[in-house]
């Protein structure tokens, strides 16, 4: 049905359809929420990245502060939700119009749009914009947690300082100064003051050290062995993977014994508990990385950047899964690879040079559903051992088929799913870009937020090369980020 929600969402909005739908439906229709997603149409344009909508719905007097589903403001959504390009234009536009800055409700645990930069998008520019408007660095989420308690999980402490003391190096100097101090003191007192030693190391290598926030008491976080594989146990029953893995499965034995060393490994943030948590859940399935190998990815680096990347997600994906399961590689023209190890993934794509079109609608079916999904389906002594992740690789949009061919797989794959008696989640997507096409950027716009497939399928909002190069020189940063990247899918989908 066609309605001013949809047409926001959709970026079909015009000055003369809005001025229709305020005759047919009333003035009040602005600011209400209503269409497929029950958002308000300013909402709608905020959460999509439509800039121009935005500034119409404005310039014609929508309440910039309308609630959508669950009590959320338009800047809320575009502070979690906004892609990347016009994000920072959209928050100025809300906030020059009079949004409230630290709107927040107990549907989302009292985050603020604050924290939700900090921890969603991660976006510098859009914090920094809301803090040198006085958002509060000192508001507690239902958690018990700060934007600054925040900031030090996603090391962005910094960004939440005034404007004249992130743009000079005297704020960098005094924290050299006083860690030295802090460090002296610390060896004169002895043994005594160990922990804050090593705090005051960490601070002077860049290394957070903090272990994540207590979770809620009557869920408390495993520890050993039986506690993560009761957890474990726990989660399959609740996501409906019970088709997969019974009580005293191996694997999930050999996946608490990981997770449990993993704790104690104090080289690695994956090792606090809201990564282990993400960790085990990613390991329950079978990471398949679908690479964009064509012409246009020799270009700029990008080829590069993808095996960087490739290899490090390998690496995260069999971090506790036992030595003999690996990672299937698959690339839009060149051969695949199966059960890899993150040293063979390297190899494998290095060993590839990038030619040929951007068939990834056609080969996501021919190269990774039919082998790994259809042809078990169609079997009735066979099923599937472990549900999959597909996890795509691209620099543009397709060419040398019809744009709708890779959602359309998904949609067929899903279907399948259904009629053999398995979950729709039991093949999870993501797609993700390198470089700054704009073709690249128009296709995942499409597919964000299509409701077809929105349960199985995430795209993520950052370019894949210019966040890793944000984060290269720190490795643990990198390890977190792409583990967060990784599991979207899967944690939305339990969220939702």
């Amino acid at each position: 049905m066609d309605n001013i929600h949809d047409a926001a969402w959709q970026s079909i909005l015009t000055a003369d359809r809005l001025k229709s739908y305020l005759e047919n439906a009333g003035p009040s229709i602005i600011d209400s929420p209503g269409g497929l997603k029950s958002m308000t149409p300013l909402a709608a344009a905020a959460s999509r990245g439509h800039l121009d909508i935005v500034r119409l719905l404005l310039h014609n007097h929508a309440n910039v502060n309308a609630p959508s589903l669950y009590n959320r403001t338009p800047l809320f959504y575009a502070t979690s939700r906004s892609p990347a390009h016009d994000r920072l234009a959209i928050v100025r536009a809300l906030l020059d119009a009079g949004a409230l800055i630290d709107a927040c409700s107990a549907d989302d645990d009292f985050y603020t749009p604050l924290m939700n930069a900090v921890t969603e998008v991660r976006d510098k520019d859009v914090v920094h914009e809301l803090v040198d408007r006085d958002a509060s660095l000192t508001l507690k989420n239902a958690q018990g947690q700060t934007a600054e308690m925040l900031a030090k999980e996603t090391g962005m402490e910094r960004d939440l300082r005034p404007r004249e003391e992130r743009n000079s190096t005297r704020a960098q100097i005094i924290d050299l100064i006083l860690s030295v101090v802090m460090l002296i003191i610390a060896y004169i007192n002895g043994s005594a003051m160990k922990g804050v030693v090593n705090g005051i190391v960490k601070k002077l290598y860049g290394i957070s050290g903090d272990k994540g926030q207590e979770v809620a008491k009557d869920i408390p976080e495993p520890h050993t062995v039986e506690e993560f594989k009761d957890s474990l146990n726990t989660y399959v029953a609740d996501s409906g993977l019970e088709k997969f893995f019974g009580r005293d499965d191996p694997f999930l034995q050999t996946l608490a014994e990981n997770a449990a060393t993993l704790r104690n490994d104090d080289t690695t943030f994956l090792r606090k508990p809201e990564n282990i948590k993400r960790l085990t859940r990613l390991t329950l399935y079978q990471p398949v990385i679908y690479c964009d190998d064509s012409g246009s990815m020799d270009g700029k680096n990008r080829y590069t950047h993808q095996r960087e990347l490739v290899t490090r997600i390998a690496r995260i994906a069999t971090k506790i899964v036992p030595d003999n399961l690996g990672v299937e590689l698959r690339f839009i023209n060149s051969k695949s690879s199966s059960n890899l190890s993150a040293v063979d993934i390297d190899a494998a794509v290095d060993a590839v040079h990038p030619n040929g079109g951007t068939k990834i609608g056609t080969n996501l079916r021919q190269k990774i559903l039919e082998p790994l999904v259809y042809s078990i389906l169609s079997d009735p002594n066979k099923s599937l051992r472990r549900p999959l992740l597909v996890c795509t690789i691209t620099d543009g949009c397709p060419s040398g088929e019809q744009p709708m061919v890779f959602k359309d797989a998904i949609v067929e794959c899903r279907r399948k799913l259904v009629n053999h008696g398995y979950e729709p989640n039991a093949v999870m997507f993501s797609i993700s870009q390198i470089g700054d096409d704009a073709n690249a950027t128009a296709f995942l716009d499409g597919l964000r937020g299509d409701q077809e497939i929105e349960d199985v399928l995430h795209c993520t909002a950052d370019r894949l090369d210019s966040k890793y190069q944000e984060l290269k020189m720190n490795e643990r940063r990198i390890e977190e980020w792409l583990l967060k990247l990784l599991t979207k899918p899967i944690m939305e989908r339990d969220e939702s």
